[in-house]
């Protein structure tokens, strides 16, 4: 297994286990907006992407709109049933943290759902470069998030590695040329997902830090 100075992560299905949480917030505010009641695997394409493309891919007229109300729906939904994250997730990412590894995000999520979500949970100091749709034109699966975070951490592909649940995460990296694994205990169908590497369990997060 290669090592890596810099452990990129994306944060639903990879950090938090969020799937229950977007997909009945989503298909709520698809009901109360078209009155419409969608099949929860109708909405799985919207992991890994920004929530305005999946608005627009939804076909909502107004996609900011709509954003907005899935947004205070997913809140909603998190003040309720809770935003875990993944067994072992905090103590894998403090070792890190503690061992002097470069840990980043790149997120498909707004800045101000990313500071939210992460300021609840005391890891934004753990994350020195976040990279969110917010801060480029284009997100996943284009590469741009990627090239920013290299851009405003100065690290050479070659030291970067992604992890992520979707194959949105994986075409991102793969097209800034930067490695990525699939993480299985997020991933809704990682049937055809190609990925550098393929985790089964948080803790092989360590050995891509030589731990």
């Amino acid at each position: 297994m290669k090592t890596y100075k810099h452990l990129v992560f994306d944060i639903d299905g990879t950090i938090i286990d969020s799937a229950k949480i977007n997909m009945l917030s989503l298909q709520e505010t698809v009901r109360e907006l078209r009155g419409e009641v969608m099949p929860l695997e109708e909405l799985y394409f919207s992991f890994g992407i920004p929530g305005i493309r999946a608005m627009e891919i939804l076909g909502f007229s107004k996609p900011a709109e709509a954003l907005q109300a899935w947004i205070k729906k997913y809140s909603a939904y998190a003040e309720r049933l809770g935003m875990p994250l993944f067994p072992g997730m905090r103590e894998v990412l403090d070792k890190l943290h503690a061992e002097g590894v470069s840990l980043g995000i790149i997120t498909s999520k707004l800045r101000e759902e990313y500071d939210d979500h992460f300021g609840r949970r005391g890891l934004l100091e753990l994350f020195p470069c976040a990279v969110t749709s917010s801060d480029t034109p284009k997100g996943k699966p284009y590469p741009d998030p990627m090239l920013e975070y290299l851009r405003r951490t100065g690290a050479k592909p070659e030291e970067v590695i992604y992890f992520g649940d979707t194959a949105y995460d994986m075409d991102c990296a793969r097209a800034a040329g930067v490695d990525h694994g699939l993480v299985l205990w997020g991933c809704l169908n990682p049937d055809g997902i190609e990925a550098t590497y393929r985790l089964n369990r948080v803790e092989e997060l360590l050995g891509f830090a030589g731990l």
